[in-house]
């Protein structure tokens, strides 16, 4: 968690506060990115280097968990930007993430169930009105991918391009959109 994570938590923990003074009806989100190439690199890494030490209770006191996940997600990146075979994996990793696969998805739950127990440790400090049930991850919307993509597909809107299903855009120009 970062500065500019920071900043949007207590921009909009201060404005729902505000909103819900001035009586308005709230629903806090916080949305976490907890899915993609990023947690793909990173499940690979961890499975590759069993004595890689993340989880809170291996850490030393005052250590968090989320700095090393970070620090173990950087030596992901250099693996994966250096190793073919590696990014390979790492690749195959995001896909059965996405496809639900039991073993990724509990080392998932693991890496995020550390990363909230962390990120509420900082909300507490900083008196953030934030609680777990207010977090929506990427992962919210896994389910609802394939009928986003049936629906652009459908309306024309989602072509093939490049191995990639992308959304084009006459207004932005410099490559496709992404959408899965």
């Amino acid at each position: 968690m970062h500065v500019g994570h920071l900043r949007t938590t207590i921009i909009g923990d201060a404005l729902a506060r505000i909103l819900s003074f001035l009586g308005a009806e709230v629903i806090r989100q916080n949305h976490l990115g907890d899915w993609g190439t990023k947690f793909g690199m990173l499940i690979q890494y961890l499975d590759e280097h069993p004595d890689a030490a993340w989880h809170r209770d291996q850490l030393a006191a005052g250590t968090s968990t989320v700095l090393a996940l970070d620090g173990l997600y950087k030596a992901a990146r250099r693996e994966f930007d250096a190793d073919a075979a590696f990014a390979t994996r790492a690749g195959a990793r995001v896909v059965a993430l996405q496809a639900g696969d039991e073993a990724t998805i509990a080392r998932w739950r693991e890496i995020v169930a550390e990363s909230e127990f962390a990120f509420r440790e900082i909300y507490d400090r900083l008196g953030v009105l934030l609680e777990p049930d207010d977090s929506a991850g990427e992962s919210t919307y896994n389910d609802q991918l394939a009928d986003v993509i049936a629906e652009l597909t459908t309306r024309g809107l989602a072509v093939e391009s490049g191995g990639a299903l992308v959304v084009l855009s006459q207004e932005i120009t410099g490559g496709p959109t992404v959408t899965r």
